[in-house]
């Protein structure tokens, strides 16, 4: 799956899955580019990518919930490289399980704003530049959550993850015309601070086994490169068998 020169985004970069995937894209040769609010543990990610794929890696501090920082960073990113052909929308937070009438409705909000609204901000200064250039990727960070109700998380992430996985589908009708494919994965339980406070039952995976970010990263830079170039709209699967279509 060779990316070489090509240029990703890849939000909330610096830990977890998105490390993890910003890791496997430079190994793959494309120049990737950690976005996310903590400029530390940015530039932590960028010298420890950069300290195994020399040059492949650089951070933007952004805020996705503010269509202001998204929009300059995404600018910033054009200036310097002249194109852009990877977008993963990776920044989200979690709230674990809870009774639905104990929801907060502040924090409800705060859930909506960065795993849905902050797409929406991200693929907005993503578009025209894939008009542009009649081609891109875009691959989407979902959850099983959104696809069996939530078996550890609160209702909150339910309903922001389920929303991704519809707003993947609406944005592969939309920009297909344009050559861009726009594709989500979902992972189970997967080995990240998000999850280290879960109480994860380990009867219901099949495989036996917690995931890893890696885990997800392989189909996200599967689903990155020209291999998946005739896959759009789809959801990728990535829990070990918990949940099976």
């Amino acid at each position: 799956m060779n990316l070489e020169n090509k240029v990703a985004i890849v939000t909330g970069g610096n830990q977890g899955i998105g490390y993890a995937t910003a890791i496997s894209l430079a190994a793959a040769g494309a120049n990737v580019v950690i976005a996310a609010r903590n400029t530390k543990i940015n530039w932590e990610a960028v010298n420890n990518i950069n300290g195994l794929y020399p040059g492949k890696a650089r951070a933007e501090e952004m805020d996705v919930t503010s269509k202001e920082s998204v929009k300059a960073a995404f600018e910033r990113v054009y200036l310097e490289f002249g194109h852009l052909d990877i977008l993963v929308n990776n920044a989200g937070i979690c709230n674990l399980s809870q009774p639905f009438e104990n929801i907060d409705e502040d924090k409800w909000d705060q859930v909506m704003d960065v795993n849905l609204k902050g797409i929406l901000h991200c693929v907005k200064a993503a578009i025209p530049i894939f008009k542009s250039q009649n081609n891109g990727k875009i691959i989407n960070v979902a959850s099983l959550a959104g696809e069996v109700g939530g078996i550890a998380t609160s209702a909150d992430y339910v309903a922001s993850k389920a929303a991704v996985i519809g707003l993947t589908k609406s944005l592969a009708r939309y920009l297909g015309q344009y050559n861009v494919n726009v594709n989500a994965v979902a992972p189970g339980f997967i080995a990240t601070e998000m999850t280290k406070e879960m109480s994860i039952p380990m009867n219901v995976i099949p495989l036996g086994r917690i995931g890893r970010p890696e885990d997800v990263a392989d189909g996200i830079v599967f689903l990155a490169s020209e291999r998946a170039s005739y896959i759009t709209g789809t959801t990728l699967d990535v829990n070990g068998g918990v949940f099976m279509k």
